[in-house]
């Protein structure tokens, strides 16, 4: 009977039968010195696994504390759009996530009281006309003493009221981005365009064609996604361990890999009372926009302090119970590799990096190729 080798099988049996005479075995260091406590490897399988060899190395770790937080558009980029008029909805120009301009038509409403306003303004331009002659006439008549007084008071009242009512309709309809030279010569409008007050996007539309709508319907909402900031929150005993310029790392908690930086430019100087937390704000110094959506919750880390300790990647770290090992190699004989397992205590887990605790290094682990042995 022919027997064909496999090097999965191979340490998968050999990883088994190890942990397993460990579960059950002392911490006397004495037992774990003997030589059937080594692992075997050949150098063969040594490269076909593509293992690796490594020693401790110095790492940076940030001393951190984690809270939440969420991504939005800074006040200055966000725009909620209403109509300043009452009036039913005529046409939608855009939909949920168009980006438009400043200045774009994003809807139109067909409004009678917008069609009362040009005409009172047309009424009020031609009746001061007539009455800034009055005015004239009568103010030198008054000047001359052939006039009374309350003749001139009156129609002087009345000149100041029709100016203050057509300066007064001029800045509504500025503000309704109305053309008052169309205006003017006579082009009434039926129908009085919505623009966008800042480049962005559409995030919410809240309107219907033909719907009524008043001057305290929103009817749509505006983000420009160019300008982001990082609300975040912090308890009263950790808003001392803050300051303007720190820098955090923030992530989704859907996707833990992609970490990006942010760098704190406002800390809250009142408690919520319902939280019982602080408002601080970020700027994120990494582009958002790929991946922004209005008030995206994210996780903050607060980096407190950078140490640098002895370390080694994370892959290399045996777990058994709650204990952590790493394989040291022990030494070389003919063509194999001897390992001996040997127990760490471990520290902070960061960036694919754990901290081992001690004073002496270690030198010639087994940093690659241990998944082998990875057994709980």
């Amino acid at each position: 009977m022919r027997f064909f080798y496999n090097p999965a099988v191979f340490f998968l049996i050999t990883a088994i039968a190890i942990f397993a005479g460990c579960s059950g075995t002392t911490n006397n260091a004495e037992e774990e010195n003997k030589p059937d406590h080594l692992i075997k490897i050949s150098r063969e399988q040594f490269r076909e696994e593509k293992m690796q060899l490594g020693n401790t190395v110095m790492h940076p770790f940030d001393e951190v504390f984690k809270t939440n937080g969420i991504v939005t558009a800074s006040p200055q980029s966000k725009a909620d759009v209403y109509s300043y008029v009452s009036g039913v909805i005529k046409s939608i120009s855009v939909n949920p996530g168009t980006y438009v301009r400043k200045g774009q038509e994003l809807c139109s409403i067909q409004s009678k009281e917008f069609i009362n306003m040009q005409q009172e303004y047309l009424g009020s331009l031609a009746k001061l006309k007539a009455t800034e002659s009055d005015y004239k006439r009568i103010k030198t008549l008054y000047d001359e003493k052939i006039s009374s007084q309350k003749n001139f008071l009156a129609i002087e009242s009345e000149y100041i009221m029709l100016n203050a009512r057509i300066k007064a309709l001029k800045a509504e309809f500025k503000i309704l981005h109305v053309n008052l030279k169309n205006l003017e010569a006579g082009n009434l409008s039926s129908y009085l365009p919505i623009l966008s007050p800042i480049n962005g996007y559409i995030t919410l539309l809240n309107c219907n064609l033909g719907e009524f709508i008043d001057s305290q319907t929103l009817l749509m909402k505006v983000i420009d996604n160019s300008d982001l900031q990082l609300y975040f929150y912090v308890y009263q005993e950790n808003v001392n361990k803050l300051k303007e310029g720190q820098l955090l790392k923030i992530y989704s908690p859907d996707n833990t890999a992609d970490i990006y930086k942010a760098k704190v430019i406002s800390i809250g100087k009142a408690i919520d009372p319902d939280s019982k937390s602080i408002k601080c704000i970020a700027k994120p110094e990494d582009d958002l926009r790929k991946i922004f959506i209005n008030d995206m919750y994210f996780q903050v880390e607060i980096i407190v302090d950078t140490m640098s300790a002895r370390a080694i990647p994370s892959r290399a770290i045996l777990k058994a119970g709650q204990k952590s090992y790493v394989l040291v190699k022990e030494k070389e004989e003919g063509d194999n590799l001897y390992f001996r397992k040997k127990e760490v205590k471990t520290g902070i887990v960061s960036d694919g990096f754990t901290q081992i605790l001690g004073d002496k290094p270690l030198n010639d682990i087994l940093i690659k190729g241990t998944y082998y042995f990875q057994i709980q």
